[in-house]
C-alpha cells in the first residue's frame, strides 16, 4: 500500500474516531474498490485544507466547497490533490 495512502488513512482514523472496525471497513472498500484510494488521499487533503462538514455550513458536500475554493471537482479526473495541499498551506499561513 501507498505511503501517501498510509498517512492520509491515520490522518482520517484520527479526524473521525474511526474504531477498529471502522478502520477495516475503510480497507475493505479499498481492496474491493482500489479508485476508493483516491477518494480518501482526496478527503484527507480537504480536511487539512480546512473542510468541515457541520450543521453551521448544512453538512457542505465535498463538490461544493471544492468549488468555493476555486477547485474543481474533487472527483473529476483532471483534478489535482496538490492543488488542495497547497491550499492547506496558504489555511496555515493565514493562521
Amino acid at each position: 500500500m501507498d505511503i501517501k495512502l498510509i498517512a492520509d488513512l491515520r490522518y482520517l482514523r484520527a479526524y473521525y474516531g474511526w474504531i477498529d472496525e471502522d478502520a477495516s471497513d475503510v480497507m475493505q472498500s479499498i481492496k474491493e474498490n482500489p479508485d476508493a484510494a483516491r477518494y480518501y488521499i482526496i478527503l484527507s487533503a480537504a480536511h487539512r485544507a480546512g473542510y468541515e462538514q457541520t450543521a453551521e455550513n448544512n453538512f457542505i458536500r465535498l463538490q461544493i466547497w471544492c468549488g468555493d475554493k476555486g477547485l474543481p471537482d474533487p472527483f473529476g479526473p483532471a483534478f489535482d490533490v496538490a492543488a488542495l495541499d497547497a491550499l492547506a498551506i496558504e489555511t496555515r499561513r493565514a493562521t
